[in-house]
């Protein structure tokens, strides 16, 4: 749910969606094998797999437990696909948290400070369309604010109002499915 507040309601994501979900196999998928410490935020279970979020700390897991055929021993799964190296970090890391071991920052699964500021501005400019402003109002109030605002056919003209109108389209492309590529850690 878009507007559902994150904090609250983290949202579950398909293991062929997002690669930073960790896949088990294992005979009883109500049994949820959570270490010690791990606190669970939210889960949803459905007839053969059990998705949930659980906390340690800071960090954050995307767990997907999936029911064996058989009472065999419990598995890990990285699918083979282009983002296997993504989906064995991942992996690696709730091993090391569910071994007592330190966790490391994953800088490759946390976007740059660029990114994030980026990511930041484009949903500035999301709350102000949605409140109402103009891309002229979004030019010299978020995007150049040191800037004096222009008007007429100077404004009509000026690289603002083209940077603005891309940053727009940015946005919205984001806004209708394109935030899941910030899942693929590309």
């Amino acid at each position: 749910m878009p507007h559902a507040d994150p904090r609250t309601s983290p949202a579950l994501w398909s293991p062929l969606v997002a690669p930073d979900v960790v896949v088990f196999e294992t005979a009883d998928i109500r049994a949820i094998p959570l270490p010690p410490g791990f606190e669970p935020l939210t889960d949803q279970s459905g007839p053969t797999e059990h998705h949930l979020v659980a906390a340690h700390g800071g960090a954050r897991f995307r767990i997907c437990l999936r029911a064996l055929p058989s009472c065999g021993p419990d598995c890990l799964v990285i699918l083979h696909d282009r983002y296997a190296s993504a989906r064995l970090v991942a992996a690696t890391r709730l091993e090391r948290v569910a071994r007592g071991l330190r966790l490391r920052p994953d800088r490759a699964a946390s976007p740059s400070a660029y990114r994030r500021s980026r990511l930041a501005l484009l949903l500035g400019i999301h709350d102000a369309l949605d409140a109402g402003s103009s891309p002229r109002d979004l030019a010299f109030g978020l995007v150049f604010p040191r800037h004096r605002p222009l008007a007429g056919a100077t404004w009509k003209g000026s690289g603002e109002r083209r940077h603005t109108l891309r940053l727009i389209a940015e946005m919205r492309h984001l806004v209708n499915g394109g935030y899941r590529k910030l899942l693929l850690h590309d």
